[in-house]
């Protein structure tokens, strides 16, 4: 019924099903070896020792899944703090906003405990069941970005701030900026964002010329032409699809600047959903953790929150990767003094 362990333990609930078939592992194991128990339950070794060492000390007993809870806890979370954190997501309920644990910490000031237990306590007030049953991802889909150097490969994409709720009312009556241009290094992590009212090659390339190209030259020992400039095929980069009766499409100017200055300009396979994963990724941080939660009103505030939380971001340790971008620039390029462009309003 089931191909491997893994997908047996991940669809089944009955801990007792679950049970006999760890004993058959370990059955198995004992009569045919680690090696041939591995391939027929399509398993890790470690899993095989795992289940046979808990059966040898324990029994059927130590086949069991074992309790998560902690034997003692010196820590435990105050009630003051539990009570704070309930009213908090309360509020950001009422509001319609993103509730995470960075949005939480800023709203109670509470720092003494970890994000799984602030967010065991946020998942408690809205009444969200944690799924303990999920596959380990960790640290899988990032490796190879381990062997990029700083700046090698940069994503740049736009956002669209108009499909934000709570900004609506604004773009209208207050002129708020339409349009996130973002860049984001992807093995640093370290993003560099402006806004803009329109969705144009015209913005994207005022974005490389008067933001990042300024930014990148400060480092003396950074070859530009080892850069790869990475977007989608969008008429505000480049549209190699466009009609053109027959003549081959003429370079953007976006395009164009790419290439005189930086390596090249690689677009991506359209409907590749992951290709722009990094800067994708900073998207729905900065939309979830900021922009649908800070109270931005026009463009002035807009900057004012955003500058402080790309502040934090840049000094926080990205948890995939156990490091901070600014960190990560730091020691990888070997500098200390560096100036690091803030969110900005772009305009023709």
């Amino acid at each position: 019924m089931f191909t491997s362990y893994q997908e047996m333990y991940m669809n089944t609930k009955n801990m007792d099903y679950i049970v006999q078939k760890r004993l058959e592992m370990v059955r198995y194991s004992s009569e045919h070896g680690i090696k041939k128990a591995t391939n027929f339950y399509s398993c890790s070794k470690n899993t095989i020792k795992k289940w046979y060492r808990r059966y040898q000390t324990k029994g059927i007993n130590g086949l069991k899944d074992l309790s998560k809870k902690p034997h003692n806890s010196p820590k435990k979370i105050k009630q003051d703090d539990i009570d704070l954190i309930t009213t908090s997501v309360q509020k950001a309920k009422e509001k319609k906003k993103f509730i995470t644990v960075n949005n939480i910490r800023r709203a109670t000031n509470i720092s003494d405990y970890s994000d799984v237990t602030i967010n065991r306590y946020i998942n408690k007030s809205i009444g969200k069941i944690r799924n303990t049953k999920h596959p380990d991802t960790k640290n899988k889909s990032v490796r190879w970005k381990q062997d990029l150097k700083p700046f090698q490969l940069i994503q740049v994409d736009i956002k669209y701030l108009t499909d934000i709720h709570n900004l609506k009312p604004y773009f209208k009556d207050r002129n708020l900026m339409k349009y996130q241009i973002t860049a984001r290094d992807v093995s640093t992590g370290f993003p560099i964002v402006a806004y803009c009212m329109e969705k144009s090659v015209t913005y994207t390339k005022k974005f490389l010329e008067e933001i990042l190209y300024p930014f990148l030259i400060q480092f003396d020992y950074l070859d530009l032409k080892d850069i790869t400039i990475q977007t989608d095929n969008g008429n505000e980069f480049y549209n190699p699809y466009q009609k053109t009766k027959g003549q081959k499409p003429k370079e953007s100017i976006f395009r164009i600047y790419v290439n005189e200055r930086f390596k090249k300009h690689k677009t991506i396979v359209p409907g590749h959903c992951t290709a722009q994963s990094d800067v994708e990724t900073f998207h729905w941080s900065i939309e979830r953790d900021c922009l649908a939660w800070d109270d931005i009103v026009d463009n002035a505030t807009l900057i004012k929150y955003t500058t402080e939380y790309i502040q934090r971001y840049i000094n926080t340790s990205i948890v995939t990767r156990g490091y901070s971008p600014i960190e990560k620039i730091k020691t990888a390029l070997d500098v200390t003094d560096i100036t690091f462009p803030k969110p900005q309003l772009l305009t023709v």
